[in-house]
Protein backbone atom coordinates (compact mmCIF):
# COMPACT_ATOMS: atom_id res chain seq x y z
CA UNK A 1 0.00 0.00 0.00
CA UNK A 2 1.23 3.21 -0.54
CA UNK A 3 2.21 5.32 2.51
CA UNK A 4 0.81 8.13 1.17
CA UNK A 5 -2.40 6.85 1.05
CA UNK A 6 -2.23 5.74 4.46
CA UNK A 7 -1.18 8.89 5.82
CA UNK A 8 -3.53 10.68 3.92
CA UNK A 9 -6.54 7.68 5.56
CA UNK A 10 -5.24 8.52 8.85
CA UNK A 11 -5.10 12.27 8.50
CA UNK A 12 -8.91 12.04 7.65
CA UNK A 13 -9.86 9.53 10.41
CA UNK A 14 -8.28 12.41 13.03
CA UNK A 15 -10.05 15.02 10.89
CA UNK A 16 -13.48 13.28 11.39
CA UNK A 17 -12.55 12.57 15.38
CA UNK A 18 -11.69 15.55 15.98
CA UNK A 19 -14.93 17.52 14.23
CA UNK A 20 -17.62 14.78 15.93
CA UNK A 21 -15.55 15.90 19.78
CA UNK A 22 -15.56 19.11 19.77
CA UNK A 23 -17.99 21.33 19.30
CA UNK A 24 -15.75 24.56 18.89
CA UNK A 25 -13.96 22.84 16.12
CA UNK A 26 -17.41 22.15 14.67
CA UNK A 27 -17.89 26.43 15.01
CA UNK A 28 -14.52 27.03 13.45
CA UNK A 29 -15.31 25.16 10.46
CA UNK A 30 -18.71 26.39 9.85
CA UNK A 31 -17.59 30.12 10.57
CA UNK A 32 -14.30 29.03 7.69
CA UNK A 33 -16.60 27.13 5.24
CA UNK A 34 -19.10 30.69 5.66
CA UNK A 35 -15.90 32.60 4.81
CA UNK A 36 -15.13 31.09 2.01
CA UNK A 37 -18.33 30.71 0.37
CA UNK A 38 -18.66 34.88 1.18
CA UNK A 39 -15.22 35.18 -0.23
CA UNK A 40 -16.16 32.81 -3.80
CA UNK A 41 -18.96 35.55 -3.57
CA UNK A 42 -16.83 38.02 -3.65
CA UNK A 43 -14.86 36.96 -6.31
CA UNK A 44 -17.58 36.58 -8.75
CA UNK A 45 -18.78 39.50 -8.24
CA UNK A 46 -15.86 41.19 -9.33
CA UNK A 47 -15.12 39.18 -11.88
CA UNK A 48 -18.62 39.82 -13.22
CA UNK A 49 -18.51 43.35 -12.64
CA UNK A 50 -14.91 43.72 -14.72
CA UNK A 51 -16.63 41.88 -17.98
CA UNK A 52 -19.04 44.10 -17.57
CA UNK A 53 -16.81 47.40 -17.69
CA UNK A 54 -14.55 45.78 -20.50
CA UNK A 55 -17.88 44.78 -22.91
CA UNK A 56 -19.58 48.28 -22.28
CA UNK A 57 -15.84 49.62 -23.04
CA UNK A 58 -15.57 47.57 -26.43
CA UNK A 59 -19.09 48.36 -27.07
CA UNK A 60 -18.48 52.18 -26.71
CA UNK A 61 -15.26 52.02 -29.04
CA UNK A 62 -17.26 50.28 -30.79
CA UNK A 63 -20.27 52.50 -32.08
CA UNK A 64 -17.63 55.96 -32.09
CA UNK A 65 -15.57 54.12 -34.17
CA UNK A 66 -18.77 53.76 -36.68
CA UNK A 67 -19.92 57.34 -36.23
CA UNK A 68 -16.43 58.76 -37.13
CA UNK A 69 -17.30 56.49 -40.31
CA UNK A 70 -20.88 57.59 -40.40
CA UNK A 71 -22.23 54.07 -40.01
CA UNK A 72 -25.32 53.04 -38.65
CA UNK A 73 -25.89 56.52 -36.96
CA UNK A 74 -30.26 56.46 -36.86
CA UNK A 75 -29.44 52.86 -35.16
CA UNK A 76 -27.20 53.94 -33.20
CA UNK A 77 -28.86 57.19 -31.88
CA UNK A 78 -32.28 55.37 -31.24
CA UNK A 79 -30.29 52.53 -29.48
CA UNK A 80 -29.21 54.47 -26.59
CA UNK A 81 -30.99 58.23 -26.97
CA UNK A 82 -29.61 59.84 -23.79
CA UNK A 83 -25.45 59.26 -25.31
CA UNK A 84 -27.36 60.14 -28.48
CA UNK A 85 -28.28 63.29 -26.65
CA UNK A 86 -24.88 64.02 -25.07
CA UNK A 87 -23.16 63.37 -28.38
CA UNK A 88 -22.61 66.77 -30.07
CA UNK A 89 -20.49 64.90 -32.79
CA UNK A 90 -23.48 62.40 -33.55
CA UNK A 91 -26.25 65.12 -33.05
CA UNK A 92 -24.32 67.06 -35.89
CA UNK A 93 -23.91 64.14 -38.41
CA UNK A 94 -27.49 63.17 -38.13
CA UNK A 95 -28.70 66.89 -38.77
CA UNK A 96 -26.58 66.02 -42.62
CA UNK A 97 -27.95 62.37 -43.17
CA UNK A 98 -31.37 63.40 -42.66
CA UNK A 99 -31.48 65.73 -45.21
CA UNK A 100 -31.61 62.79 -47.36
CA UNK A 101 -35.57 61.51 -48.23
CA UNK A 102 -35.25 58.23 -47.69
CA UNK A 103 -32.80 58.72 -44.32
CA UNK A 104 -35.51 61.53 -43.17
CA UNK A 105 -38.11 59.31 -43.10
CA UNK A 106 -36.38 56.30 -41.86
CA UNK A 107 -35.29 58.47 -38.58
CA UNK A 108 -38.42 59.62 -38.34
CA UNK A 109 -39.77 55.77 -38.01
CA UNK A 110 -37.34 55.42 -35.66
CA UNK A 111 -38.17 58.47 -33.58
CA UNK A 112 -41.92 57.19 -33.23
CA UNK A 113 -41.35 53.34 -32.96
CA UNK A 114 -38.78 54.12 -29.67
CA UNK A 115 -41.03 57.00 -28.15
CA UNK A 116 -44.04 54.47 -28.64
CA UNK A 117 -42.07 51.15 -27.29
CA UNK A 118 -41.70 53.16 -23.81
CA UNK A 119 -43.89 51.25 -21.59
CA UNK A 120 -44.12 52.39 -17.93
CA UNK A 121 -46.77 52.49 -15.38
CA UNK A 122 -50.12 52.89 -16.36
CA UNK A 123 -50.14 55.98 -18.21
CA UNK A 124 -46.09 56.36 -19.84
CA UNK A 125 -47.38 53.73 -23.15
CA UNK A 126 -48.85 54.16 -26.44
CA UNK A 127 -52.42 53.18 -25.06
CA UNK A 128 -53.05 54.10 -21.52
CA UNK A 129 -53.93 50.44 -19.22
CA UNK A 130 -55.49 50.95 -16.10
CA UNK A 131 -55.45 47.27 -15.21
CA UNK A 132 -52.26 46.21 -15.46
CA UNK A 133 -51.98 48.14 -11.49
CA UNK A 134 -54.34 48.00 -8.65
CA UNK A 135 -53.53 52.01 -8.13
CA UNK A 136 -53.21 54.48 -11.04
CA UNK A 137 -50.92 56.37 -12.38
CA UNK A 138 -48.12 54.42 -9.97
CA UNK A 139 -46.61 57.20 -8.73
CA UNK A 140 -48.52 60.66 -7.94
CA UNK A 141 -46.77 63.85 -8.31
CA UNK A 142 -44.03 61.82 -10.76
CA UNK A 143 -43.79 60.17 -14.01
CA UNK A 144 -46.69 57.98 -14.42
CA UNK A 145 -48.47 60.71 -13.44
CA UNK A 146 -46.78 63.45 -16.17
CA UNK A 147 -47.94 60.66 -18.71
CA UNK A 148 -51.41 60.55 -17.95
CA UNK A 149 -51.54 64.44 -17.99
CA UNK A 150 -50.31 64.27 -21.51
CA UNK A 151 -52.66 61.37 -22.81
CA UNK A 152 -55.51 63.44 -21.50
CA UNK A 153 -54.14 66.35 -23.36
CA UNK A 154 -53.55 65.00 -26.34
CA UNK A 155 -57.08 62.83 -26.18
CA UNK A 156 -58.65 65.96 -25.89
CA UNK A 157 -56.85 67.18 -29.45
CA UNK A 158 -57.23 63.66 -31.09
CA UNK A 159 -53.49 63.37 -31.24
CA UNK A 160 -51.53 60.39 -31.05
CA UNK A 161 -49.43 59.34 -28.09
CA UNK A 162 -45.80 59.82 -30.57
CA UNK A 163 -47.34 62.80 -32.32
CA UNK A 164 -44.74 66.05 -31.80
CA UNK A 165 -48.03 68.70 -30.51
CA UNK A 166 -48.24 71.12 -27.51
CA UNK A 167 -49.22 68.21 -24.92
CA UNK A 168 -45.34 68.27 -24.64
CA UNK A 169 -45.05 71.45 -22.88
CA UNK A 170 -45.96 70.24 -18.91
CA UNK A 171 -43.96 66.70 -19.98
CA UNK A 172 -41.27 68.23 -20.66
CA UNK A 173 -41.42 70.75 -18.09
CA UNK A 174 -41.83 67.62 -15.44
CA UNK A 175 -38.92 65.54 -17.17
CA UNK A 176 -36.52 68.31 -17.20
CA UNK A 177 -35.96 68.19 -13.46
CA UNK A 178 -34.46 64.81 -13.95
CA UNK A 179 -30.95 64.47 -14.51
CA UNK A 180 -29.64 61.70 -16.76
CA UNK A 181 -28.61 58.67 -14.97
CA UNK A 182 -25.02 56.55 -16.14
CA UNK A 183 -26.62 53.40 -14.53
CA UNK A 184 -25.20 51.02 -17.04
CA UNK A 185 -25.63 47.98 -15.22
CA UNK A 186 -29.19 46.79 -15.62
CA UNK A 187 -29.49 43.18 -14.26
CA UNK A 188 -30.78 44.80 -10.80
CA UNK A 189 -32.67 48.16 -10.58
CA UNK A 190 -35.05 49.68 -7.87
CA UNK A 191 -38.33 51.13 -8.64
CA UNK A 192 -36.51 54.66 -8.75
CA UNK A 193 -34.08 53.70 -11.19
CA UNK A 194 -36.61 52.12 -13.55
CA UNK A 195 -38.97 55.46 -13.26
CA UNK A 196 -35.51 57.68 -13.93
CA UNK A 197 -34.55 55.15 -16.81
CA UNK A 198 -37.63 56.27 -18.73
CA UNK A 199 -37.97 59.34 -17.83
CA UNK A 200 -34.33 60.08 -19.69
CA UNK A 201 -35.42 58.06 -22.45
CA UNK A 202 -38.86 60.46 -22.89
CA UNK A 203 -36.50 63.65 -22.11
CA UNK A 204 -33.75 62.74 -24.59
CA UNK A 205 -36.43 61.88 -27.15
CA UNK A 206 -37.69 64.98 -27.48
CA UNK A 207 -34.17 67.00 -27.07
CA UNK A 208 -32.86 65.06 -30.15
CA UNK A 209 -36.24 66.06 -31.85
CA UNK A 210 -36.03 69.66 -30.91
CA UNK A 211 -32.44 69.55 -31.97
CA UNK A 212 -32.19 67.99 -35.66
CA UNK A 213 -35.99 69.39 -37.17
Amino acid sequence: MNPFNVLEAFAQFFYWMVYLVNPNFREEEKIKEIERREHTKLTLSIEKRKSQEKEFKEYDENRKNKINKNQDLIKICFDDPVFCDEYEILIEKLKLEIKKIELKKSYEEEWINTFSNINYGCYCRKKPNINIYNTCPIDENSLDNACKSRQDCISSKNLNWSEKSECNSNFSDFLNKIPYSKQKNFDIMTNEEILVLNANKYKALLSIYKKIN
